[in-house]
């Protein structure tokens, strides 16, 4: 059985934007490897007593256990942050990283596991972080470079955004400095997966980030019919054939 690969940005966000499906997955016996391309140590600190990098970095080790996956590789690369216009990125951000350079260290990943898919962000990052833009060029490049067959870019349903309660991506777009489009338009959307049986699980990851998402946030918060309705489905756009997303396909 060959392995699905998560390539996400930050951690929280496997949680956050793929953590049903992954959980579908793992129940399936299907084997997952979860990579985080930054330490987040751009992030807030609720709680955090260690360096928030480390601390991160077990945050998501328990998200992952809370969805059924042990597998999780760290690239370290250094947290791009939400720079203010006109103010200089650093040199070190995982935005100005050379592209073959950090797929490559993909690419090894995806040959070790096995990887039959692989699931990173649509071309614009879901709403347009430096980072989550980057995951999509080095994503892209990394499923090329070790021939995987099939591809993922999560996304949201932009249109299913408009009838549901405030979503963790409307935060994060009113973090940036500019508006920007978020997710893609309904009909670009291949694949869409109900997460709402295990929508508890995905909600135990997401509060396993308390350093981003406090017990007290708004998000967590929500009632289980409000929660279950902003987060209750995954959305992708494959490339390739039919894979293993596809069995929990509606």
């Amino acid at each position: 059985m060959s392995t699905v690969v998560f390539f996400h940005a930050h951690p929280d966000d496997e949680a956050i934007f793929t953590g049903g499906t992954i959980a579908l997955l793992a129940d399936a016996g299907v084997r997952v490897t979860v990579v985080i391309a930054t330490s987040g140590e751009q992030g807030l600190h609720h709680g955090a007593a260690t360096s928030l990098a480390e601390h991160r970095a077990d945050e998501t080790r328990r998200a992952c256990a809370a969805l059924g996956v042990g597998h999780v590789e760290f690239l370290g690369y250094e947290d791009s942050g939400l720079a203010a216009p006109g103010e200089p990125m650093r040199a070190e951000a995982f935005a100005l990283a050379d592209v073959d350079e950090a797929a490559n260290r993909l690419a090894t990943i995806l040959r070790d596991v096995g990887a039959g898919a692989l699931v990173y962000y649509d071309e614009g990052g879901i709403y347009g972080h430096a980072d989550h833009l980057a995951v999509h060029r080095v994503g892209r490049r990394a499923a090329e470079l070790a021939a995987v067959p099939t591809v993922y870019e999560a996304t949201v349903d932009r249109e299913y955004l408009h009838f549901v309660e405030t979503h963790l991506v409307d935060l994060a777009v009113l973090s940036m400095h500019e508006a920007v489009p978020t997710g893609v338009p309904t009909v670009f959307v291949t694949t869409t997966i109900d997460v709402t049986p295990v929508i508890e699980r995905k909600r135990a990851a997401i509060a396993a980030h308390a350093s981003q998402i406090p017990a007290d946030s708004s998000v967590l918060a929500l009632d289980d019919a409000t929660f279950a309705g902003v987060y209750g489905y995954e959305w992708y756009v494959r490339t390739g054939p039919p894979g293993a997303l596809d069995t929990f396909a509606m």
